[in-house]
């Protein structure tokens, strides 16, 4: 599957499929920035989506950074002052020990197995020492619900590009030979402010108790929060 013609779609032609992404972008960085309210770094975003992740951390006096395949997108975020990089998760084109918070949003599950184990030791090189990966994959999808087929070649893929599903137990597997896991739970993301009327505050209410549950009908990501273990414990 070429991933990179379906990022190239989704950041371009259809940047607007990332709008309900949007509250996922607030919860990430609220959670760097509380986890390093003492001082302000520097934070690497894998996968620049709707751009929403560099726009707050920017507004927050941080040091951005991009690395995305999609070399509009890149060119987008260097307009914003952000150090955008073209390049892939598993050769990240970053040096070693050079960032405070890694974050990796709903971008591992369009990663390959072996890929994947590159990614997270990539990850750990230019983390510092005590650098945190906070993420979100989504929670328990069933792969062939979202399966589709090209009419012009016949190939049946993921409408987005999956290719791994994730629960509690496969997320920490896959973090835990270079990190210790702080946090791993299922959760809907829901934005409280645009809640205007008691109706849509009762059903953003529902939805982030269901995501909380883990159903499935509210289609929940799990948030992950993981920091660094030190080279010589690995």
């Amino acid at each position: 599957m070429d991933q990179e013609k379906i990022w190239t779609h989704f950041q371009g032609a259809r940047i607007d499929s990332f709008n309900p992404a949007e509250p996922r972008y607030e919860a990430l960085v609220r959670e760097a920035l509380k986890r390093r309210a003492d001082r302000l770094g520097r934070v690497l975003n894998i996968g620049i989506g709707g751009g929403g992740v560099e726009r707050r951390m920017l507004a927050a006096g941080w040091s951005v950074m991009s690395l995305d395949p999609d070399r509009a997108a890149v060119t987008q975020m260097k307009g914003l002052g952000v150090d955008a990089r073209q390049g892939v998760a598993q050769e990240i084109p970053v040096e070693s020990d050079f960032v405070d918070v890694v974050v990796v949003s709903e971008v591992l599950e369009h990663i390959p197995d072996a890929d994947r184990r590159s990614t997270i030791s990539e990850i750990a090189r230019i983390l510092k020492s005590d650098g945190l990966l906070i993420g979100t994959v989504p929670y328990r999808e069933n792969l062939r619900d979202w399966e589709t087929v090209c009419p012009a070649c016949g190939n049946v893929f993921h409408r987005w590009g999956h290719v791994a599903s994730f629960d509690e137990e496969g997320l920490r597997a896959e973090v835990s030979t270079h990190f210790s896991v702080l946090r791993c739970s299922p959760r809907s993301f829901v934005d409280w402010r645009a809640a205007k009327s008691l109706r849509r505050l009762l059903r953003n209410g529902v939805r982030w108790m269901l995501g909380r549950m883990g159903e499935g009908i509210v289609f929940p990501s799990l948030f992950f929060v993981a920091r660094k273990v030190p080279r010589e414990k690995q």
